[in-house]
């Protein structure tokens, strides 16, 4: 599996642990299993590996080991991290406020995960930023849609980026992605004849590492991994 080497996540940890004795007025203790505030994510049940990217569809797997529960120092990180996206991601509660406010629907609705619509402002990024998701994901293609969760979309020619602590974030790629002339997104793999006879453009995006998270509560479905590929009711 791509291991995330301990030093560099103890470092981050350090630096958001500051932030943690403010927002937080708990032993991390209370984040170990069976802590009375660690979240249910923090031990997901959907821990299969590749988490779901089983090739099919495009996606591309890297991961040989299963998911699983966090360390109390970590569930502690995840947390604080998650919290901060999803205030980002919930100042645009439907796809109409978000394509208002600078983002572009930039894929249709797919069964099990909804829209994608892409902040124009940051567009796909170098580094990975925890608070501000690259694309966020709506349950319908009209303006009514309501906001299901966030992707991050990271450049990276070395494999998948940093991310989340922790190694629950399973990242996967589209070896290619075909375009309309006006930037929409009409087919994913899919051969150069095929992407032309649909009046698009293949794109190579090999080195574009994806990252789906759900709002932790969606139609009162509770996640089994925050992380996982799919949802069930969308």
């Amino acid at each position: 599996m791509f291991g995330k080497a301990r030093s560099r996540r103890l470092a981050r940890f350090g630096a958001l642990a500051a932030l943690a004795l403010v927002a937080v007025a708990c032993d991390v203790q209370d984040w170990a299993v069976g802590g009375q505030s660690r979240p249910w994510y923090c031990s997901p049940t959907d821990t299969a590996i590749n988490d779901g990217h089983s090739g099919g569809g495009g996606h591309v797997p890297h991961y040989t080991e299963e998911k699983g529960p966090l360390s109390a120092e970590d569930c502690l990180v995840v947390s604080l991290q998650l919290t901060s996206a999803m205030n980002y991601a919930k100042q645009f509660p439907t796809a109409g406020v978000a394509e208002a406010n600078g983002f572009t629907h930039l894929a249709p609705w797919i069964p099990g995960q909804g829209t994608h619509h892409l902040n124009n402002a940051a567009g796909v990024t170098t580094n990975f930023n925890a608070a501000r998701p690259n694309l966020l994901m709506y349950d319908s293609n009209s303006d009514s849609g309501k906001l299901t969760g966030m992707v991050w979309a990271v450049v990276s020619d070395h494999g998948p980026p940093e991310g989340f602590v922790g190694d629950n974030d399973h990242w996967h790629f589209h070896e290619t992605l075909c375009y309309s002339p006006s930037g929409f997104i009409i087919g994913d793999s899919i051969t150069d004849q095929q992407c032309t006879a649909r009046g698009g453009t293949n794109v190579d995006t090999s080195n574009i590492w994806l990252l789906h998270a759900w709002l932790p509560v969606y139609e009162g479905w509770v996640a089994t991994d925050i992380f996982n590929k799919e949802h069930p009711t969308i």
